[in-house]
Protein backbone atom coordinates (compact mmCIF):
# COMPACT_ATOMS: atom_id res chain seq x y z
CA UNK A 1 0.00 0.00 0.00
CA UNK A 2 1.39 3.39 -1.02
CA UNK A 3 -1.38 5.79 0.04
CA UNK A 4 -4.47 5.46 2.21
CA UNK A 5 -7.57 7.64 2.24
CA UNK A 6 -9.54 6.89 5.41
CA UNK A 7 -13.05 8.22 5.89
CA UNK A 8 -13.44 10.70 8.72
CA UNK A 9 -17.02 11.91 8.67
CA UNK A 10 -17.60 13.61 5.31
CA UNK A 11 -13.89 13.82 4.46
CA UNK A 12 -10.95 11.45 3.93
CA UNK A 13 -7.68 11.55 5.85
CA UNK A 14 -4.67 11.30 3.53
CA UNK A 15 -1.59 9.31 4.59
CA UNK A 16 1.43 8.01 2.72
CA UNK A 17 2.34 4.40 3.51
CA UNK A 18 5.47 3.95 1.41
CA UNK A 19 8.38 5.96 0.06
CA UNK A 20 6.79 5.79 -3.40
CA UNK A 21 3.55 7.19 -2.00
CA UNK A 22 5.44 9.98 -0.25
CA UNK A 23 7.37 10.91 -3.40
CA UNK A 24 4.23 10.88 -5.53
CA UNK A 25 2.39 13.14 -3.07
CA UNK A 26 5.39 15.47 -2.91
CA UNK A 27 5.22 16.00 -6.67
CA UNK A 28 1.47 16.69 -6.61
CA UNK A 29 1.07 19.10 -3.69
CA UNK A 30 2.53 22.54 -2.98
CA UNK A 31 5.63 22.77 -0.80
CA UNK A 32 3.78 24.72 1.90
CA UNK A 33 1.39 21.78 2.51
CA UNK A 34 4.10 19.13 2.71
CA UNK A 35 4.60 19.26 6.51
CA UNK A 36 0.88 18.69 7.04
CA UNK A 37 0.86 15.82 4.55
CA UNK A 38 3.89 14.18 6.22
CA UNK A 39 2.22 14.36 9.62
CA UNK A 40 -1.07 12.89 8.37
CA UNK A 41 -3.06 16.04 9.16
CA UNK A 42 -4.65 16.53 5.72
CA UNK A 43 -8.31 15.73 5.13
CA UNK A 44 -9.75 15.94 1.63
CA UNK A 45 -13.37 16.14 0.57
CA UNK A 46 -14.84 13.11 -1.22
CA UNK A 47 -14.47 14.58 -4.72
CA UNK A 48 -10.79 15.46 -4.16
CA UNK A 49 -10.16 12.03 -2.63
CA UNK A 50 -11.70 10.26 -5.61
CA UNK A 51 -9.65 12.40 -8.00
CA UNK A 52 -6.43 11.67 -6.07
CA UNK A 53 -7.32 7.96 -6.06
CA UNK A 54 -7.84 7.95 -9.84
CA UNK A 55 -4.62 9.87 -10.55
CA UNK A 56 -2.46 7.81 -8.20
CA UNK A 57 -3.77 4.43 -9.37
CA UNK A 58 -3.33 5.52 -13.00
CA UNK A 59 0.31 6.23 -12.11
CA UNK A 60 0.66 2.67 -10.77
CA UNK A 61 0.42 3.35 -7.04
CA UNK A 62 -1.51 1.13 -4.67
CA UNK A 63 -4.18 3.28 -3.01
CA UNK A 64 -6.83 2.28 -0.49
CA UNK A 65 -10.01 4.27 0.19
CA UNK A 66 -11.29 3.02 3.54
CA UNK A 67 -14.91 3.88 4.38
CA UNK A 68 -15.94 4.77 7.90
CA UNK A 69 -17.12 1.94 10.13
CA UNK A 70 -20.48 2.22 11.85
CA UNK A 71 -20.68 0.27 15.12
CA UNK A 72 -24.02 -0.66 16.63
Amino acid sequence: MDITLTSVGASYNLKHRSVLGMLWLQTHFADDTWELICSGKVNLDRESSESLYADATAAGLSVSMVPSVVLN
